[in-house]
């Protein structure tokens, strides 16, 4: 039986009746869904435009794409729904099963199995897709009107099969046994792409499919998203091939996530960001952190819950909500009738769960179209809404002192990175232990400053090597910074600790030395998105594994190579925020940025270096979350 209740639409109801007309029934899939009238009517449109219209695919080939990757997903619903279809189509039943076993033995043609190939690497290996794949599609033949419409289907597959899982749709057909032989999807998995970051490959973002240039004056969606969002998304201008797609997609996005009468915005959004982190997609990320921003939620709350939503301070129910999110997305066949109970014990209704479930499924919809289309992010704007408001309906704030930071981290005593610790205003709390060293300076004890060397020597080279990556500007550096502290140590008034102080100069000399290379990537914004090269892959949370633990020197060098691998701009950010304690207000001062950018690139360089760490802190077979 279905987890939700059903009620009663009438024949009259209009999507069944072209649902009826086109399939000769009414799936069960969309019964299920008759709590929300408009999310059918949606979902009837985009199915309509990217499987029945006719395109620069067959009818045939969207099918066959639509079993195979069900089958990957194991999703007997699915399996058995377009099993029927090709049957009706005409293909035997040893060929579909081929299709679900192997397909270069199902005897279609060598461009339909690099079809196959393409979609199924596009869901069980989204990150490791790249233009190398569409070329390949290309010389099969394939036109980009054709490669986009296997995009779309891959994606519809994906938000049709976390639909059905989540909804527990019984099957139309006599249910089909899914072959063992059957690859299965595991998400997320890593690929080989282009260039590497923090340990592991990455894919330079660009569109693959060339875009037609539709002005939103003329092209009513485009309209539609500049009113809402204050600008146009690349991941819809990126299908301007199909702007019949286009259209549907936007009534999708505004019946299903802009409205506010079930679940509130806020939980919408947050299910796409942590989904979408989970999914290691950086431009859904990105996109749904800036949205929570502009609804009102504090920016290091955001950024908190795309790294791990239990560490965000969120409440009980919002955290079970965003729990069942993830379930859903990265383990859809385990979802049983025990968590829609669980939600109900929360003081969710049928409704909201059912939009839940929707929501989540249209994340998984929007994060496949990303990563087969290769949208870079957005960031032009800074407000995307015209009103922000503080309170933020269904999620209260994190229950922090004024001024304070959780920052989650790796343990790694002794090394670059400490464990989880708070920050109050960006000082370190507790009496400073040099005061008295610093007094005997002062008098002019040649030993005592000696002795303070003797501290901070090692702790200040390895910040200066952090920052500037070479062993010889960081030997200079650190004599530098000793030679400019013993200088001004009577200017030093005891305001924060002498180390504080000392990493400051220390900081100011790197940062200098950086400035002064010609060829170093850029410390200022340029007008430029630098963060255009980079989409997460390991957004996980940490666990203790006593058989991943690490000595101190070996986690101290593990970390250190890690953020050395990191951008400069990010691996400074890192540095001056989490390293050093500097506050957001002091490392953008030190950086000569604005706050906002600071921000950005600390959320970025964590996200990177997370996913350096990430296979050696995380326990074995772990997800990217704990739920």
């Amino acid at each position: 039986m279905p987890f939700l209740p059903q009620v009663e639409l009438g024949e009259t109801f209009r999507p069944f009746a072209f649902l009826r007309e086109h399939f000769g029934f009414i799936p069960n899939l969309f019964r299920a869904q008759t709590l929300l009238p408009r999310v059918i009517e949606a979902e009837a449109r985009i199915v309509d435009t990217v499987l029945l219209k006719e395109g620069a695919l067959s009818r045939r080939q969207k099918e066959c794409l639509l079993l195979a990757i069900s089958a990957a997903h194991r999703n007997t619903y699915c399996v058995t729904a377009h099993w029927k279809m090709l049957r009706m189509l005409g293909m035997a039943d040893d060929q579909l099963r081929q299709i679900t076993i192997n397909r270069r033995r199902a005897g279609l043609p060598r461009a339909d199995v690099a079809l196959l190939d393409f979609g199924l690497k596009l869901t069980q290996h989204p990150t490791g897709v790249s233009r190398v794949d569409i070329d390949g599609l290309r010389r099969h033949g394939f036109s980009d009107e054709a490669i986009l419409e296997v995009v779309l289907v891959s994606a519809l597959t994906d938000f049709v099969c976390t639909l059905s899982e989540g909804l527990d749709a019984v099957p139309d057909f006599q249910p089909k046994r899914i072959p063992s032989t059957s690859t299965a999807i595991h998400r997320p998995a890593r690929g080989k792409t282009a260039h590497r970051i923090g340990g592991h490959t990455h894919a330079t973002p660009a569109p693959y499919l060339p875009a037609v240039d539709l002005s939103p004056d003329a092209f009513a969606p485009f309209a539609f998203f500049r009113e809402q969002f204050g600008f146009i998304p690349n991941i819809f201008r990126a299908q301007t091939l199909r702007p019949d797609v286009v259209e549907a997609e936007a009534d999708v996005v505004g019946t299903v996530l802009l409205t506010g009468d079930v679940l509130s915005r806020v939980r919408k959004e947050c299910i796409l960001l942590v989904v979408s982190a989970a999914n290691l997609n950086t431009y859904c990320v990105a996109v749904h952190c800036e949205m929570l921003r502009a609804l009102g939620m504090p920016e290091d709350e955001s950024d908190q819950i795309a790294m791990d939503h239990r560490q965000a301070g969120l409440s009980h129910a919002d955290t079970a909500l965003l729990d069942f999110a993830l379930k859903l997305s990265q383990r859809p066949i385990e979802v049983g009738r025990r968590d829609i109970d669980g939600l109900r014990k929360h003081g969710f209704t049928d409704q909201q769960i059912l939009e839940s479930i929707v929501m989540t499924g249209l994340t998984g919809f929007l994060n496949t179209l990303q990563m087969g289309l290769g949208t870079v992010p957005d960031f032009e704007p800074t407000r995307i809404f015209g009103v922000r408001t503080r309170s933020v309906a269904g999620i209260p704030e994190s229950p922090r002192p004024p001024g304070a930071e959780i920052v989650n981290l790796p343990p790694a005593p002794g090394g670059l990175m400490g464990a989880t610790r708070t920050r109050v205003a960006g000082v370190a709390l507790g009496e400073d232990a040099d005061a008295g060293l610093v007094v005997r300076v002062r008098r002019g004890d040649a030993q005592a400053f000696e002795e303070l060397v003797r501290r901070h020597q090692n702790r200040i080279y390895r910040t200066l090597m952090g920052l500037t990556g070479r062993p010889e500007d960081a030997e200079d550096g650190t004599q530098d910074a000793f030679l400019k502290a013993f200088e001004q140590i009577g200017k030093f008034r005891g305001a924060s600790k002498f180390s504080t102080w000392l990493t400051r100069i220390a900081i100011n000399e790197g940062i200098q030395r950086l400035r002064g290379r010609k060829r170093q990537e850029p410390l200022k914004d340029d007008g430029r998105d630098d963060a255009k090269a980079y989409r997460p892959r390991h957004v996980r949370a940490w666990d203790d594994n006593p058989e991943q633990l690490y000595s101190q020197a070996e986690m101290r060098a593990l970390v250190e190579r890690a953020l050395l691998k990191l951008p400069t701009m990010y691996r400074v950010a890192v540095i001056l925020r989490d390293l050093e304690q500097l506050s957001t207000e002091e490392a953008a001062k030190v950086l000569s940025v604005g706050i906002a950018a600071l921000k950005s690139r600390l959320l970025r360089g964590r996200l990177m270096l997370r996913e350096a760490l990430a296979p050696h802190f995380v326990g074995r077979g772990r997800g990217t979350a704990r739920v």
